[in-house]
Formats: C-alpha cells, sequence, structure tokens
C-alpha cells in the first residue's frame, strides 16, 4: 500500500511538473508576443504623430494657397475690367 501511495503520489508530481513546464513555456511566448505587440503599437504611434505632422503641414500650405489664388483671381478680375474698359473705349473710339 505504501509502494501504492508512493507511486501514485510520484506520478502526481511529475504530472505537476509537466504542467508547470508547459505553462511556463506558454508564459514565456505569451510574454514574446506582448512585447512584439507593445513594439508595434509605439510604432504605429510614431506613424501616426508623423502623418498628423504631415497632415498638419498640408494644411497650412493649403490654406496659403488658397490665399494665393484669392489674391491672384483679384487680380485677374481688375485685369479683365481695365480690358473690358479699354474695348468700350475702343468701341466708342471707332464710332467717332
Amino acid at each position: 500500500m505504501v509502494v501504492k501511495k508512493g507511486s501514485a503520489l510520484s506520478g502526481a508530481i511529475k504530472d505537476l511538473e509537466s504542467e508547470i513546464s508547459s505553462l511556463s513555456k506558454e508564459r514565456d511566448s505569451l510574454k514574446k508576443s506582448i512585447e512584439k505587440t507593445s513594439s508595434s503599437i509605439s510604432e504605429s504611434r510614431q506613424k501616426e504623430l508623423a502623418m498628423q505632422k504631415l497632415l498638419a503641414s498640408l494644411s497650412e500650405k493649403e490654406a496659403k494657397l488658397q490665399e494665393h489664388k484669392k489674391e491672384l483671381q483679384g487680380r485677374s478680375d481688375k485685369v479683365s475690367d481695365k480690358l473690358s474698359k479699354m474695348s468700350k473705349i475702343k468701341s466708342e473710339m471707332k464710332d467717332i
């Protein structure tokens, strides 16, 4: 009976050691996965910040270009007005 208890106990201990070893390997694997994921998140955040800076820069450039376009349109309108007035004067001069 003592031999059977020792044998059963020994077997149970071996099973526990085996389970502990398996769980330790799984934990190590999960830790590596977590580290990789954390690194990937960090890289994604850095890319996001870079994209936000680029987007802000592009928005600023767009605003400047819109302002420049508005100025050019105003100048173009003035030139068109002058051309129209000159054409009118030319037409009136022909009538004389």
